[in-house]
């Protein structure tokens, strides 16, 4: 299988030479990082003791799941050194916020053998392991070969992406199969991970490390100064439309509309999934007949009190939902998947989210079965159960103790992922 996907790369590397071209010259995408993404990682001596780990996460999104992982590990008495890699410059600007005291941050070489060969020569892992989806093969065959330990971590398998999967279980088997650990978020995600080849007796359900998050409320002066930034006044109820996509914007304003007459000291925050929509989503606010307060702006007076904020700068997000009185999750009333739920928990804010939440299928039904948040079915629902708990102080009271009960229950997870590694690392060290 490795001769087969390797000799498929190099019949395909002019193809995927003009993509990468257009990806840096048209798109420009893949261009900050592209030394390190050939395989020239920071170059580190020996490893300690205790050995050293090599964590591979996508995007912001499993950055945050590795956080808590990372933190286990760094305040084991002997820790191990921790690299994390990400493929996304999100998923660096997230590492570099969340300040997770590494060895080194860098971007992940390209699954190419020449590239991940540099890579691990210069790194000198004992342990490595990716974060949720993420499999690549020539990685975890170098590492193998070296006696290095692999590990799947807060493994997941959404159905797009097992849709996709199935067809090629034989070729998924091979990388599978390289792991010496497949650690999953869930019973679901145990079986398809079974079946696309996984072993069965190095497969652990342990749940989800992302409800291990470090987020610290806000407290009274954070506060204070976010709403005095935002032009927010004190004691004003804010509904977040956070991680929105095209047409939820529209849906938001629809249902802001028909609440601003009944409830006159709501107003609304909106923040773009991806922020090259704000100038467009800034226009629909405005054709509205909205003043409309940006994040990233020196506003004029007249936009000081308006009644929409648009939030149009990276990682504010989650520390914003702690000033909300209630959260709508986007990519959610759109087919997109949804995304992270437990953000707006966190703050013990009630969530909503739309009936698209299949990449986001275990969390959606934890809180929901806990009490803890409402799935609507439309967007007039959206706008009714956002009426009714406004109205009902006691049912939003009931949903964020529902919420942090959930927390308190699925902690775990990044527990026992870092004393997995920790071993890994540590016997990769011995050998």
């Amino acid at each position: 299988m490795a001769l087969i996907y390797n000799a498929g790369q190099a019949l395909l590397s002019p193809a995927l030479a003009m993509y990468l071209g257009y990806r840096l010259m048209v798109q420009g995408k893949s261009r900050e990082g592209f030394c390190q993404r050939l395989g020239a990682l920071p170059r580190l001596g020996p490893p300690p003791p205790a050995g050293r780990i090599w964590l591979q996460a996508v995007s912001a999104g499993e950055v945050a799941a590795a956080a808590p992982i990372i933190r286990h590990l760094r305040r084991r008495p002997t820790p191990p050194e921790v690299v994390l890699s990400t493929t996304t410059p999100a998923g660096q600007e997230q590492a570099r916020r969340l300040q997770l005291d590494l060895a080194a941050c860098c971007y992940f070489p390209f699954d190419f053998w020449p590239c991940v060969v540099a890579g691990l020569n210069r790194l000198q892992p004992t342990a490595i392991a990716s974060v949720e989806t993420e499999i690549w093969p020539n990685w975890l065959q170098a590492a193998g070969q070296r006696g290095v330990g692999t590990a799947l971590v807060n493994g997941r398998f959404s159905d797009r992406g097992f849709r996709r999967a199935h067809p090629f279980r034989c070729l998924y088997r091979w990388p599978l199969r390289r792991l010496d650990a497949l650690l999953m978020q869930s019973d679901r995600d145990a079986e398809r991970a079974r079946r696309l080849g996984g072993p069965e007796d190095r497969l652990r359900v342990v749940g989800n490390a992302k409800f291990e998050q470090n987020v610290p409320p806000l407290d009274a002066a954070e506060a204070r100064r976010l709403r005095g930034e935002l032009g927010l006044v004190e004691g004003q109820r804010l509904l977040i439309g956070g991680s929105t996509h095209p047409g939820e914007e529209a849906a938001l304003l629809d249902a802001f509309a028909k609440l601003l007459p009944r409830f006159p000291d709501l107003r609304l925050l909106l923040a773009p999934r991806h922020l090259r929509r704000a100038d467009e989503v800034e226009r629909l606010i405005r054709k509205r007949g909205w003043n409309c307060r940006r994040r990233s702006r020196t506003d004029s007076p007249k936009a000081t009190r308006a009644p929409v904020v648009l939030l149009d700068t990276m990682g504010e997000l989650a520390r914003l939902y702690g000033l909300a009185t209630l959260a709508f999750v986007g990519g959610s009333l759109v087919p997109v998947g949804g995304h992270d739920v437990l953000q707006p928990l966190f703050h013990g804010v009630p969530p909503l989210f739309g009936p698209h939440m299949h990449n986001q299928r275990q969390f959606a039904a934890l809180t929901t079965e806990a009490g803890a948040a409402v799935q609507v079915d439309s967007a007039a629902c959206l706008s009714r159960e956002i009426a009714s708990l406004l109205d009902d102080a006691e049912r939003r009271n009931r949903l964020q103790a529902a919420g942090r009960a959930l927390i308190r229950r699925h902690a775990g997870a990044a527990r026992d992922a870092a004393e997995l590694l920790a071993d890994l690392a540590a016997a990769g060290r011995r050998s």
